[in-house]
């Protein structure tokens, strides 16, 4: 199998890269400028460019950027009963600095833009090698200090920005305004890496032109809203906020219509997009952080990928009444087995389950669509992998009362499942009770684990973008992880930003064509039922198919943000109580920071 790796710079890891509030070890000592001032040696300052992507913000943390991404928004909710910082950050009760959820993403990006800054500072040292030779090893360092800089800015507002490495701890932060951020760096970075980043790279992981173009796109429709001067900015004017829009046309137009040149296309299914044989060779990713089975070869050892858990609702936790804390069936067990009994099996890792879709999500995949994105994305089927009779799972009384299920099937032979078969099968429609009690598995309507207020149960579909079974590693499978990669961004999104630039700017038909593309390719018969006509295109209908297409994906809120929808949006999931305009177009200044520092009222955002 091709190894997809990082080849880390270890001995940097080990003296000092560490997540303590802006602290970064400062490489200035005679022996770094020895070893970096090779191209060789450079080119291990750049792979420390991307550590902390990979051992704090996209996978092998507590993966607390998942909830500061995706929750407190439309499309996802927290198990109803849940009060810990993981609820606290998706309703907004109680969620605050103290929280304890910002750190990791917080301290994770800007030890990447140090990491960075050194990069490019040390760019201008390298020796016996050409400029363009460093040009294309510093082209990465400039894309990944501009992702950096694109998530610090857009959650936590105009803040500490520095192009120098961060050589200590600071007692006043000084800020920047979000133009200063945009307009200073992330552009100019950007742009470099238009330029000079490889059309492909050797090792996967590595970031390349494409995921240039995408996020120059990105960053402009982003910028581009800023006309309310939210967040420590100078608002844009419309014809600013114009120009913005036609920059990230540009890019986007020039990365779709090149798509194939610079070695990225779409997939022609859903189905194939998170398909376990594509997550390590993805032609529609464009930029990837990577884990590997090979525990020497992560950050943390065997501590690896864990940002699919959060999101998967099995987790093997049983209960004597209704539907225990995860979904549960005592022929369901943790276990990396394929094989029980001469039985072929399913792989079976707990997840967290602490977050799952809203009702208003599910609702998006209108089933007279034959929108084929839910079951491409969700798992609502789960398979027996433990028997408690011979090789057959026999119904338990507890099972039957869990699943509301008529007693008689207990112990009856007629309702025995066999290993590998289905147990578990979510529905979109309800069944009559004299249909569910004459099947052999167990039937649940999703809808019935909705109810008022934003009440969500335990029985929701799981996410599975990133829960490929066979990528399950770790030594226990109830503290599971996978060397699955995390796609960050993909070219479906590119169509769904250039139809939101073009919609922004007149361009309906354009839009329409966009959207057209991502949702025929969506339609079971892959025929012109869900094309978009001009008419159709209008702020709901790019925020819908923002949820249906990158649901899970690091994505929802700033999507949110940049449309200025949370007021609009949020009435889909009543959960979210705490929701106060003035404040919650930001995220908390982790408190760890803010007690650091000297201009704690200044540094913190408004209302926290």
């Amino acid at each position: 199998m091709k190894k997809h790796i990082i080849l880390f710079a270890f001995a940097a890891v080990l003296l000092g890269l560490s997540a303590c509030s802006l602290e970064e070890y400062n490489p200035g000592a005679a022996s770094a400028d020895n070893e970096w001032t090779s191209l060789a040696g450079y080119s291990k300052k750049i792979n420390d460019c991307y550590f902390d992507f990979i051992r704090i913000v996209y996978g092998q943390a507590e993966d607390t950027f998942v909830p500061l991404s995706e929750c407190a928004t439309d499309i996802w909710g927290t198990i109803t009963d849940r009060t810990d910082g993981w609820a606290q950050v998706a309703t907004l009760v109680n969620y605050g600095a103290n929280t304890g959820m910002m750190g990791e993403p917080y301290n994770g990006f800007y030890s990447t833009l140090s990491a960075c800054n050194g990069a490019i500072a040390y760019a201008k040292k390298v020796t016996g090698a050409s400029e363009a030779e460093v040009n294309v090893l510093v082209a990465e360092a400039h894309y990944l200090r501009a992702h950096a800089l694109f998530n610090i800015v857009e959650f936590f507002g105009g803040k500490y920005l520095t192009q120098d490495e961060i050589g200590g701890p600071l007692k006043v932060l000084p800020m920047s305004t979000v133009n200063e951020f945009y307009e200073d760096v992330i552009f100019p970075d950007l742009e470099f890496a238009m330029k000079y980043l490889p059309i492909k790279q050797n090792v996967t992981g590595h970031v390349i032109r494409a995921a240039a173009y995408h996020l120059y796109a990105k960053a402009c429709a982003t910028y581009a809203s800023y006309t309310d001067g939210l967040g420590n900015c100078k608002a844009l004017s419309a014809a600013e906020a114009q120009g913005w829009l036609q920059k990230g046309k540009q890019a986007a137009d020039y990365l779709i219509s090149n798509a194939s040149s610079l070695g990225v296309g779409l997939y022609d299914s859903p189905y194939e997009v998170f398909a376990d044989k594509n997550n390590k060779d993805n032609k529609e990713a464009l930029f990837v952080v990577t884990h590997s089975s090979i525990t020497a070869l992560n950050p943390r050892g065997n501590y690896f990928n864990r940002a699919w858990k959060h999101m998967c609702t099995w987790n093997n936790s049983s209960s004597s009444s209704n539907i225990g804390p995860g979904l549960y069936m005592d022929c369901l067990t943790q276990s990396y087995a394929t094989d029980v009994n001469g039985f072929t099996v399913e792989p079976r890792a707990k997840g967290n389950a602490y977050y799952a879709p809203t009702k208003y999500l599910i609702d998006l995949y209108n089933e007279d669509m034959n929108d084929t994105r839910f079951d491409a994305y969700f798992r609502t089927v789960w398979t027996a992998n433990k028997p408690n009779k011979g090789n057959v799972y026999s119904w338990t009384a507890n099972d039957a009362a869990r699943w509301g299920l008529d007693a008689a099937r207990v112990g009856n032979a007629a309702f025995d499942i066999a290993l590998g078969d289905t147990c578990i099968a979510l529905q979109r429609v309800a069944m009559p009770q004299a249909v569910r009690n004459a099947v052999r598995y167990a039937t649940y309507n999703i809808y019935d684990n909705y109810g008022d207020a934003g009440y969500i149960g335990r029985v929701a579909p799981s996410l599975a973008k990133g829960d490929l079974t066979s990528m399950y590693g770790g030594s226990n499978p109830g503290k599971p992880f996978t060397w699955a990669d995390c796609i960050i961004y993909r070219l479906a999104e590119t169509y769904l930003i250039s139809a939101e630039i073009e919609w922004k700017l007149g361009n309906n038909a354009a839009a329409a064509d966009r959207l057209t593309v991502i949702r025929k390719r969506a339609q079971k018969d892959h025929d012109n039922s869900m094309n978009v006509a001009a008419g159709d295109v209008n702020q709901q209908l790019l925020l819908d198919e923002n949820a249906r297409e990158l649901c899970g994906e690091w994505n929802r809120w700033t999507t949110l943000k940049r449309f200025r929808a949370f007021e609009s949006q949020l009435v889909h999931n009543p959960q979210v109580k705490g929701f106060n305009k003035n404040t919650h177009y930001l995220r908390a200044i982790p408190l760890a920071e803010i007690n650091l520092i000297e201009n704690q009222d200044e540094y913190q955002n408004p209302g926290y």
